[in-house]
């Protein structure tokens, strides 16, 4: 008898589970800063004339956030903390640099649902520089369902990003198209968070000046991860995302010449406070 209850008991939890409703919704979390830390890992392997060069960046910050809402729209102003990113040049060399960005405040405005509405650096002489052309800050904010959901509902996301080469002097238009699923729930430290997983492809279509040398950028990439979103708050607490990436560099002329390259991105972020 005893057993019975128990498996009818389970029973219970796993249906109720089932139809248990979801808000997700992203809040503000007034002046009390969110802490994050970030820990990304590239590697970029070239290939030109033969020869095949690969260089890897390990990158390290914790990231400073506050929020406030303002006429339906959520403001946040995000700070790099610090910042160490080490990389093994095909030399064999180190190299390590801390981001142009730290310290500066980027605000960035969203609305509930995750969507993007503007994001510039306050600081007018930064946001001049090459530095301020970075689209940092992106993971944070990604595209939630509209209204109450279960688990295994899905959504999709299309978004368009232009970045700026290293240089400034070319841009890379980057179409992403994002499939999310509502997979589950789980405990981080005691808040209960929606579990959702995400995959999507990439491509990237631009151009960029290096050496004096005029390319054509073209590239296709998929990527996948899972998140940690506690709704109760209405703030991400973890992300794991992967990429990966092929592209082709071309130029035209009388020295033309074609560059393949691979790319593939490792990514975390967690909120530690």
């Amino acid at each position: 008898m005893k057993s019975r209850i128990v498996v009818f008991a389970t029973a219970l939890l796993i249906s109720a589970s089932a139809f248990a409703q979801y808000k997700l919704e992203y809040k503000a979390s007034g002046s009390a800063p969110l802490h994050y830390k970030a820990h990304t890992t590239l590697e970029t392997t070239q290939s030109m004339m033969g020869q095949e060069a690969k260089v890897s960046v390990v990158s390290d910050q914790t990231i400073s956030m506050t929020s406030t809402k303002s006429d339906g729209e959520l403001v946040y102003n995000i700070t790099i903390d610090s910042s160490e990113n080490v990389a093994i040049l095909p030399s064999g060399d180190t190299n390590r640099t801390s981001s142009p960005a730290l310290g500066k405040v980027k605000e960035t405005r969203v609305h509930p649902n995750g969507e993007e509405i503007s994001s510039k650096w306050l600081d007018t002489t930064f946001a001049h520089t090459q530095a301020g052309q970075m689209k940092d800050f992106g993971s944070f904010f990604f595209k939630l369902p509209t209204g109450e959901v279960k688990i295994g509902a899905t959504w999709n996301q299309d978004k368009v990003d232009t970045v700026a080469t290293a240089g400034g002097q070319g841009k890379i238009l980057v179409n992403t198209n994002t499939n999310y699923k509502l997979v589950g729930s789980e405990k981080v430290d005691g808040v209960p968070c929606a579990k959702i997983e995400f995959t999507g492809k990439v491509s990237l279509k631009g151009s960029a000046t290096i050496q004096g040398m005029e390319l054509a950028i073209d590239g296709n990439g998929t990527i996948s991860g899972s998140a940690l979103f506690d709704y109760t708050n209405g703030r991400v607490v973890k992300i794991n995302g992967s990429s990966s990436q092929d592209l082709v560099m071309a130029s035209s002329g009388e020295n033309a010449m074609t560059i393949p390259m691979s790319q593939k991105t490792n990514y975390e972020l967690s909120l530690v406070k």
